[in-house]
């Protein structure tokens, strides 16, 4: 496609910004918001946890001690020379948390109004309308700062409010808001790149993975290492015990390279079209693609691959460390009296919350994986399928069935990574098979999560995103069941309430049945209501 000229009265490349601004605003209304306290919440969560946690100076002190000098823990999550403090404590923890979430957070806006909207046909409307090629990438660049400033301004609020050192707490926020601006521009650098939304997000994924890498080399290897990456940057500026603010110019500094690169970029590509074209594909197909399954696969095989991956590594490391929790535990009086509730072994009780956790994460792959046919509905492509003899049950069925078995492998994979990681450590692989089993008795409470999305969209294609709230409503009930005190019925509404905190207990089998069947009550009556209902 050739790249359009601008009239005469567009003027400047810039000319629409303000247009382009309050349109994202106005579509954005509700989503933007809730990820802005959404982000608020996060750290609020690591502020109570830590302040009723390590209340004390020799609870910090007995912290200290049970993790200094491990380079696993050092490699996850950081130095551990601010330990000493409540406030070093907690920018310990939710520095290196906090950052990576904002960066995804970028990520996630920058391509939802950039290159998303020119692969639905959107930009090329406002361009005929004669607004500036720069004007959609420049207001996401403001949307995006500007979210995340208003993100950076709660974080310091909730700082203030309880009670941390004022200067300190702007130096900690300003460190991760200077990593959401940086990955605002690599974004931005990104949908330059390439032609699809999804190839841009796992292109900054990729940059996300490399600067975590990096930033842990760094701090078990060569200083020097850290320093390439901004994930390092931010780390470096030591909130609460060494304060350093010169290392904010290196963010600030390269946001604007990024950007102001980004911008120079889309000027001299065609609008629909990445700098990479992606290469022709076999001429003639594999076989495997004229069955639903087999195209489902082929869809979703980079979600599937890249989750996968993601959490056997982060098993295998938190296993890694699992000879040095129950010191970590047991450094803080309420740590070891909440997990030893559920078990004498407080190192099972730690792995089944990681459990939990991570299958909360899972179910966001899940929602994705069956909400496929909703995206290929409200981009026309399933009208031209519908077209063909493919049924509409038999299509959708196949996505949701990859999804099925696609999350319920991931959380067997990251048993077997914790329980690799751990026998490496230790010598002793006696419980791989028990935390591979504990990892699989997460997937009926992910099933039912994603069977409740496909209700969903059964029921009405835009009815479709209120399954991501039923996730964040399950992640907010974890979240309070966990730090405080929550009424029965509340907790009860979670699927993920009735898993076994296995490998802490014995598996009992009998929630885990009754969720697989609601899942396939769920599914099936979701795709009734989807074959009777009509296309978008």
């Amino acid at each position: 496609m050739s790249r359009p000229t601008a009239s005469p009265a567009s003027g400047s490349p810039f000319t629409g910004t303000g247009d382009a601004l309050r349109f994202a605003l106005k579509r954005d209304r509700l989503l933007l918001p809730l990820c802005v306290l959404g982000l608020i919440g996060w750290v609020g969560l690591y502020v109570a946890s830590y302040s009723g946690l390590y209340g004390t100076q020799a609870d910090l002190n007995s912290l200290y001690q049970s993790v200094t000098g491990n380079p696993a823990l050092v490699a996850m999550v950081g130095p551990t020379d601010g330990l000493r403090s409540l406030g070093g404590a907690t920018a310990w923890e939710t520095l290196p948390v906090v950052s990576v979430i904002s960066a995804i957070f970028a990520m996630f806006v920058v391509v939802r109004h950039t290159r998303a909207e020119e692969e639905d046909g959107r930009s090329e409307l406002l361009l005929a309308a004669g607004s500036g090629r720069l004007a959609t990438l420049t207001a996401t660049v403001v949307i995006t700062a500007g979210a995340l400033l208003l993100a950076a301004v709660g974080w310091y609020v909730v700082f203030l409010a309880t009670g941390y050192e004022a200067d300190s707490s702007l130096l900690l926020v300003a460190a991760i808001l200077g990593v959401g601006l940086v990955f605002t521009g690599t974004t931005a650098i990104c949908v330059q790149v390439t032609a699809k939304a999804r190839t841009a997000r796992g292109l900054v994924g990729i940059v996300i993975g490399l600067a975590y890498f990096l930033r842990a080399l760094g701090d078990t290897g060569p200083d020097a290492l850290a320093w390439l990456s901004p994930l390092g940057w931010a780390e470096k500026t030591k909130p609460f015990y060494d304060d350093q603010w010169w290392p904010l110019i290196l963010p600030v500094g390269t946001t604007i390279l990024t950007v102001a690169f980004a911008l120079w970029l889309l000027e001299r590509r065609d609008i629909g079209s990445g700098l990479i074209q992606p290469r022709p594909g076999p001429a003639r197909a594999h076989p495997s693609l004229l069955h639903p399954l087999g195209f489902s696969l082929r869809v979703q095989r980079g979600s599937i691959i890249g989750w996968t991956y993601l959490l056997f590594v982060y098993g295998f490391a938190i296993g890694a460390v699992g000879n040095n929790i129950e010191g970590i535990l047991e450094s803080s009086t309420s740590l070891t009296a909440a997990f030893a509730s559920a078990s004498d072994n407080i190192v099972d009780s730690y792995f089944a919350s990681i459990f939990t956790v991570l299958a909360l994460m899972a179910s966001g792959f899940a929602i994705g994986g069956v909400l496929r046919p909703h995206s290929e509905e409200t981009h026309d492509r399933a009208a031209l399928l519908m077209a063909g003899p493919l049924g509409k049950v038999r299509w959708a069925l196949g996505h949701v069935l990859i999804a099925y078995v696609a999350s319920a492998m991931m959380m067997a994979l990251l048993g077997l990574g914790l329980g690799l990681g751990l026998g490496v450590v230790t010598g002793d692989f006696g419980e791989l098979g028990t935390l591979v089993a504990s990892g699989f008795a997460q997937a009926p409470a992910i099933w039912l999560t994603a069977s409740l999305a496909v209700l969903l969209f059964g029921i009405s294609s835009r009815a479709s995103g209120a399954a991501w709230g039923l996730l964040v409503a399950f992640v907010v009930v974890w979240s309070i069941a966990s730090f405080g005190d929550l009424p029965d019925w509340i907790v009860d509404l979670s699927p993920f309430s009735h898993i076994p905190a296995v490998p802490a207990v014995p598996l009992d089998a009998t929630p885990l049945w009754i969720m697989t069947a609601l899942s396939a009550v769920f599914t099936t009556a979701g795709m009734l209501l989807w074959r009777r209902r009509d296309l978008l």
